[in-house]
Order: structure tokens, then sequence, then C-alpha cells
């Protein structure tokens, strides 16, 4: 496996755990004046862009980081 394919299928464990914790909040949010469906759909958004990042930067530099060893000459 690839670096992409393993911070994608970590990006996806996460992701599962977030909407864990995310549904079982979902119960305790009915006591509140909370919209169901714009909060959820914020968090979701600021989640998945924050995983993205991390999964593009991470594997920019796992990518290149023969390249630059070699440049340095470590």
């Amino acid at each position: 496996m690839d670096v992409f394919t393993t911070g994608i299928i970590t990006l996806l464990a996460v992701a599962a755990i977030f909407y864990i914790i995310l549904f079982s909040f979902i119960y305790y949010w009915h006591l509140k004046k909370i919209t169901y469906v714009v909060v959820p759909l914020i968090f979701t958004f600021e989640f998945f862009l924050t995983g993205f990042f991390i999964v593009a930067i991470v594997s920019i530099i796992l990518n290149y980081l023969p390249v630059l060893i070699r440049a340095l000459n470590f």
C-alpha cells in the first residue's frame, strides 16, 4: 500500500469515530435550541477539510522525502 491509500484509510477510520461521537451528541442537542442540519454540516465540512489537508501534506512530504534526503546529501 502506498502512502496515499494509508492516509485515506486513516481518514475514513477517523471519520467513523467522528460520526459516532457526533451522533451520540445529537441526542443531547434536542435539549437546546440548535439546528439539526446546519451544525453537523459545518462540523463535517471542517473535519473533512482538515483531514484532506493533513492527508495531502503528509503524502507530499513522504513522497518527496527521498528526493530531499538525496538533495541534502544525508
